[in-house]
């Protein structure tokens, strides 16, 4: 029996000081305006864009521009197309705060028709974590076939 209240009385004792503890590193985190507190923050320049109309099979590319407007690093953890038919290339994957990027993204048009839309993701460490761009395209059937 004895045990058991000692056993008690100690976990008390030690959740008491852990939670004690932890209240006074956050407080002092606030005071001192440690890096915890800074955020990154992607920011597109512009995020849509429209190449009119296209020649199925055309491969074509845009580069969006963005900047880490935060006040910490950014990092671009993946990007994530929304179809096989459109890829990418990254110019940076970590962007420090105020610095600017870019990512171009490419099209094939390959196999469809009609008005098309495809998006592509940023999934970064800033507090909004995916942030999207998209590209439209009118896709029609070649003349030379």
């Amino acid at each position: 029996m004895w045990r058991y209240i000692f056993f008690s009385a100690f976990v008390l004792a030690m959740v008491a000081l852990v939670s004690c503890s932890s209240g006074g590193t956050e407080q002092q985190a606030v005071a001192s305006g440690s890096d915890s507190l800074q955020k990154a923050n992607l920011v597109f320049i512009d995020d849509f864009f429209d190449f009119g109309t296209i020649a199925e099979g055309e491969v074509v590319s845009h580069v969006f521009r963005f900047r880490n407007s935060g006040s910490a690093v950014l990092i671009i953890k993946d990007v994530i197309p929304s179809c096989g038919c459109t890829s990418s290339r990254l110019s940076s994957k970590m962007l420090k705060p105020g610095e600017e990027g870019s990512i171009e993204v490419i099209f094939d048009s390959r196999g469809w028709y009609g008005s098309q839309y495809k998006s592509l993701a940023l999934r970064t460490n800033s507090p909004i974590m995916d942030k999207s761009v998209t590209i439209k395209a009118n896709v029609v059937e070649r003349n030379d076939r």
